[in-house]
């Protein structure tokens, strides 16, 4: 099973979210890694190849972006699990007991619980990773050390260590 899983929204962190994918799994491998645009085969079922690949993974990188926050806004009504799989997915890894790591890209100040569903409001207590475009080299090679150190399954298969 893939030991990373990048959740992210389509609209504004998609492209964060495939440069991070492309630098981690050229750190750790393509099969460390698992971002649904790139992970899930044709003709496979979305919905189950997302839920099982949620369940066996060891830590879960949600990529927040500006935008990320309105789409939990209150005054839309908010969304429900079921219509929402960043939601979803970051719901099933907490049921998971797997490590959810927030990745607060350029500008991005932190979350506010109050801001957030209920079933997310932990994410705003939790402990982030900062992804900022002036300073990607320097940013990726200290998410991936910080991986190693939350999810000791994964390894770096570069020798000198960076990615």
């Amino acid at each position: 099973m893939t030991q990373i899983f990048i959740n992210y929204r389509k609209e504004g962190g998609a492209y964060a979210a495939a440069l991070l994918d492309e630098l981690l799994s050229g750190c750790f491998g393509e099969d460390q890694v698992f971002r649904a645009a790139r992970s899930i085969t044709p003709g496979s079922d979305y919905s189950e190849a997302i839920l099982e690949a949620v369940a066996g993974c060891g830590v879960l990188l949600v990529i927040i972006d500006d935008g990320w926050l309105v789409k939990f806004s209150s005054e839309r009504g908010g969304p429900t699990s079921g219509q929402d799989w960043v939601l979803r997915e970051i719901e099933e890894a907490f049921k998971y007991g797997r490590k959810v790591v927030p990745v607060l890209l350029s500008g991005v100040g932190r979350l506010n619980e109050a801001s957030l569903p209920e079933a997310l409001a932990r994410v705003a207590r939790l402990q982030y990773l900062r992804f900022d475009y002036r300073n990607i080299r320097q940013d990726v090679n200290f998410i991936a050390e910080q991986l190693v150190k939350v999810c000791p399954q994964i390894r770096n298969v570069r020798e000198d260590g960076d990615c």
